[in-house]
């Protein structure tokens, strides 16, 4: 967040960011390893904390969790992480994907057997029997993007599943969608009761929570109950804005999906009454996303990648959506680096180009404080101190 400063020497020994300071050919330890990035700008590696590993871009995503192998979409959720990471992107967080596959690829990746970024794993999301999908209940399967529980005490069974498979984050879908389905847009689903119940669970262990949620009052009610993060919010108001300061909890607001769909849906075949709907929610989206600006909530960014039209990758555009909506470049570049890392608890080693923390460091050509699409133009990715991409 300080203003940038130029033609500096970056010193990494092992994978730790050991000294920073002005250039000097002289202060080059002997042998090492130099990379000269004149003419590009240095930034810690992005974040990006909203992202489904399995899927990219589907519009009939339901489908695909009924039809594909679990090891099938593992694979696949390999390259599209790597995507993410050879465009800057060296940390994501995963926030729902059948089979565990983000905790599998997470362990996979810390053991050096795929290339890949640092991952922040939730598992299943956790959701109402029938609030997630629009099957008849004769078409089950037990594997999804979620697991179904009700009532306190079963969101505690299922909590306690997700831990036990060594989850980092829980995610609840606290509300419905917007966008699909029928009923109320963003009707809340799970009580606050059951939202507390999950919330106490993840605490024990140490982990944190974040909420699918859009109505206001789905909002609200995981605030209360003392959920980390909130993704989405498309329907929130003004008085949960204000709680989100109160409580110190963050908001992901995830643009590019509801951008995308609203791009691209008509001529792919997305019915007109989602159309309808996405347009509905999208100008409350945006005047609450600046009347948050306004009061200091604490924004972090996130995609949704995996989403309809939404591609893992293409990470980047969501900061350009964050900017074009009233954000600074500076604190939409804060969102995807320190603000991110302090929500995932990770600031003490990401987030920051700062001596003794860990050498995630990618260089952009140009400034982005200058022109925000400068991130997606990545020409050097260093994760955890080891060279991805250098071109």
């Amino acid at each position: 967040g300080q203003p940038p400063k130029d033609n500096m020497l970056i010193i990494i020994e092992d994978n730790i960011i050991k000294s920073i300071k002005a250039f000097s050919e002289k202060d080059i330890p002997e042998n090492a390893l130099y990379f000269n990035l004149e003419g590009n700008t240095i930034l810690p590696g992005l974040i990006d904390s909203h992202v489904h590993l399995a899927l990219n871009g589907e519009t009939s995503f339901d489908t695909l969790m009924l039809k594909e192998l679990i090891p099938y979409q593992a694979i696949r959720a390999s390259e599209y992480a790597r995507r993410d990471l050879f465009n800057g992107f060296t940390t994501i967080r995963a926030v729902g994907d059948k089979g565990f596959i983000d905790v599998a690829l997470r362990q996979s990746i810390d053991k050096g057997y795929v290339v890949g970024p640092r991952i922040v794993a939730s598992g299943h999301m956790l959701s109402i029997t029938g609030g997630r999908d629009n099957f008849p209940p004769e078409i089950s399967y037990e594997d999804n993007l979620w697991t179904e529980c009700d009532g306190p005490d079963g969101v505690a069974r299922a909590t306690r599943l997700q831990l036990k498979y060594d989850v980092d984050w829980i995610k609840l879908g606290v509300t419905g969608a917007v966008t699909a389905g029928g009923g109320l847009p963003g009707a809340q689903q799970f009580t606050e009761a059951e939202i507390r119940s999950a919330v106490e669970c993840a605490k024990m262990y140490g982990k944190k929570v974040s909420g699918h949620a859009h109505s206001a009052e789905g909002v609200k009610a995981a605030l209360k109950a003392g959920v980390d993060s909130i993704e989405h919010g498309l329907l929130i108001d003004e008085e949960a804005l204000h709680m989100f300061v109160k409580k110190g909890a963050y908001w992901v607001p995830t643009f590019i999906p509801i951008h995308n769909i609203l791009k691209h849906g008509v001529e792919n075949g997305i019915p007109q009454s989602m159309i309808d709907r996405t347009v509905d929610v999208s100008e409350n989206h945006k005047a609450k996303f600046k009347k948050a600006l306004e009061i200091g909530v604490k924004i972090v960014m996130g995609t949704d990648s995996g989403m309809p039209f939404t591609y893992h990758g293409e990470n980047a555009a969501e900061i350009e959506l964050m900017v074009e909506n009233g954000m600074s470049e500076m604190n939409a570049i804060l969102s995807a680096t320190s603000t991110a890392s302090e929500m995932l608890g990770l600031d003490k080693q990401i987030g920051k180009i700062q001596e003794g923390m860990l050498a995630d460091i990618i260089a952009v050509e140009d400034d982005p404080l200058e022109n925000i699409n400068a991130l997606k133009k990545v020409r050097f990715v260093m994760k955890d101190g080891s060279v991805i991409k250098s071109s």
